[in-house]
């Protein structure tokens, strides 16, 4: 059987496996002659088993008869003993011919005698007796034979599609002819193949199957070893050539893998944009360290350049807090390290600002009692 690897689709043919009938000295060329379905034969049975020359024996006879006719007739008795002995080398040469047994190279001959197997022989020439037989040739070349499987269930019950092809060859002639005829063969060595292939089927899943073709398939060939090894034939090796889940469901797996090839590709996209926000926030951190280091550097080159400027602002942030104080009697004060004299600094800053506080009123006031009349400021002092 052949298969459509475009579609997949398996084409059934004729058996592959044949045999035919025809005379032993017809059996090299049927060998290598295909038949009208491309077949070459496995088997070959010998259609004319007596090995002896009609046409010497023939020729001999007509040659015996006609000189001793011919001799009485003419009264020539030289005539006659020319015929008898030219009659026989006819003879003579038949009866030779029929000890020479050839057998064509690259098969085995099946020996018979009285329709008994006696022996098998392989090829070459060979002297045999004339009641001993050639009765079957049978090829020792390695024979191909193809193995499909449609719909073989997997381990998640997915049905796919398998070819392979078997090679083997026929080890032991004598099992083989007379165990089973080719065409017989053909049909119980399918159905071996397709049920050893379906068990292995069986024990993968269907994302496995378009692997099989890599697969080894040495298991498989002892399984089939050992259904064909009464049969007289030997598994050479076992290719698988084909192997597909059908087609509606390898088009949803593709179309699976293609939506997990895109949500990969956003992810990466999104892992890309995070990793590019990473080091924006990154150097963002990195800019501002360095501004606050640069700020620092200089702000300590100041601090070293103009040190009395330094005390002055500490100072003046002192008097700030004294201020503070001075506005809010219900402040409290936190003793610091500087302790007791902290607060006496302080307080004094507080007395000041209050002095300060009461000039500036005084000085504001002057004015106005400078403005009364004579008379009011009498009364007033």
């Amino acid at each position: 059987m052949a298969v459509d690897q475009s579609s997949g689709a398996f084409a059934p043919d004729d058996p592959q496996l044949t045999s035919v009938r025809v005379p032993l000295d017809q059996a090299a060329d049927a060998f290598v002659s295909p038949d009208a379905s491309g077949r070459t034969p496995i088997v070959v049975l010998t259609s004319r088993q007596n090995r002896i020359g009609n046409v010497p024996m023939l020729m001999g006879v007509v040659i015996l008869v006609g000189g001793i006719l011919w001799g009485l007739l003419a009264g020539n008795f030289l005539l006659i003993s020319a015929a008898v002995v030219l009659g026989l080398v006819f003879f003579v040469l038949a009866i030779f011919r029929s000890f020479l047994v050839r057998i064509p190279e690259g098969t085995n001959g099946l020996l018979q005698q009285r329709g008994k197997y006696l022996s098998t022989i392989e090829s070459g020439t060979r002297v045999l007796p004339p009641w001993i037989v050639v009765s079957h040739l049978v090829t020792r070349r390695i024979i191909p034979f193809d193995v499909p499987v449609q719909e073989a269930p997997t381990q998640d019950n997915v049905r796919a599609s398998v070819q392979a092809l078997v090679t083997f060859t026929i080890s032991d002639p004598y099992h083989f002819v007379y165990s089973v005829s080719a065409s017989d063969f053909d049909q119980v060595f399918q159905a071996a193949c397709q049920n050893a292939m379906r068990a292995m089927v069986r024990q993968i899943s269907s994302d496995e199957v378009n692997n099989l073709p890599r697969r080894d398939t040495s298991e498989l060939r002892e399984t089939l070893s050992t259904a064909s090894e009464s049969y007289g034939v030997k598994i050479v090796k076992v290719t698988i050539l084909y192997a597909r889940p059908p087609e509606d469901f390898v088009r949803s797996q593709e179309a699976r893998q293609l939506a997990m090839l895109q949500q990969v590709d956003r992810e990466h996209e999104e892992l890309q944009l995070q990793i590019q926000q990473a080091e924006a926030r990154r150097r963002v951190v990195e800019l501002e360290a360095e501004a606050e280091e640069l700020r620092l550097a200089k702000l300590q080159d100041r601090l070293h350049s103009f040190p009395q400027a330094a005390e002055w602002e500490w100072q003046g942030e002192q008097l700030e807090v004294a201020r503070g104080l001075a506005s809010n009697t219900h402040a409290v004060v936190q003793l610091g390290s500087g302790g007791a004299n902290d607060i006496a600094r302080a307080f004094l800053l507080r007395d000041v600002m209050q002095g300060q506080d009461t000039q500036a009123n005084a000085h504001s006031a002057t004015p106005e009692r400078r403005t009364r009349p004579k008379s009011q400021q009498e009364d007033a002092s």
